[in-house]
């Protein structure tokens, strides 16, 4: 959106990758077993398991990766936001004037990671949205709820300013407009009427005329 700042932006962190890092292992771990086994038929049994799994690992792998690159965990100015999916993509967007609380949990193995599942309770219908595999989750409640005062101070700030336009608006509607200045034909005839009327005799109109004419 128009001055929407962008504060935080994650992929998953790369315990994300934990299967793939497992089932590497058993290849490996297959392999030594191969290597170690002197009978034909088990060895040659196992080498052909080895390379399905290899090949079932790789494949997986980049699927993985793929994913794991799909997947957006953001913070704005006005938003928390989250996207994922390959082919189905599905989001979730937050805005920061409807989170009610921010919370993180972590497991020790999770803690020594530095990784861990992020909880926004926000009103409205979606309820409590959960993300996880969220790197450093701790910070990022910080930065939530830093960027959620921020929102509301804007939001106090726009409407001081609102109430301060409407208060100016309203003297400005209820002050009473000054009279204008007369013209010199104004003058001139308002002069005639006060001759007219005996209120002024001839020397005092003349001069009266007079002074009207040179400040023309």
């Amino acid at each position: 959106m128009d001055n929407e700042k962008l504060i935080l932006a994650s992929n998953p962190h790369w315990f994300f990758f934990w299967k793939q890092v497992a089932a590497g292992i058993g290849v490996v771990a297959l392999l030594v077993l191969i290597w170690s086994i002197n009978v034909d038929w088990l060895s040659t049994f196992l080498y052909w398991l080895m390379v399905i799994s290899i090949v079932v690992l790789v494949v997986n792998t980049i699927y993985a990766f793929i994913q794991w690159q799909t997947t957006r965990f953001a913070v704005t100015s006005e938003r928390v936001a989250y996207q994922s999916g390959i082919v189905r993509r599905q989001g979730v967007s937050i805005p920061l004037n409807r989170v009610n609380n921010v919370n993180f949990h972590q497991s020790m193995i999770a803690r020594m990671l530095n990784n861990g599942v992020v909880v926004i309770e926000s009103a409205g219908q979606t309820g409590d949205s959960v993300f996880e595999n969220i790197p450093d989750p701790e910070h990022v409640r910080a930065l939530i709820f830093e960027q959620v005062a921020a929102d509301e101070q804007r939001d106090s700030d726009r409407d001081a300013a609102s109430l301060a336009q409407a208060m100016r608006d309203h003297a400005a509607a209820a002050a009473p407009t000054p009279p204008g200045p007369s013209t010199a034909a104004e003058r001139l005839q308002q002069l005639d009427a006060l001759r007219a009327q005996g209120m002024i005799d001839d020397v005092e109109y003349q001069a009266k005329r007079s002074q009207i004419l040179e400040e023309l």
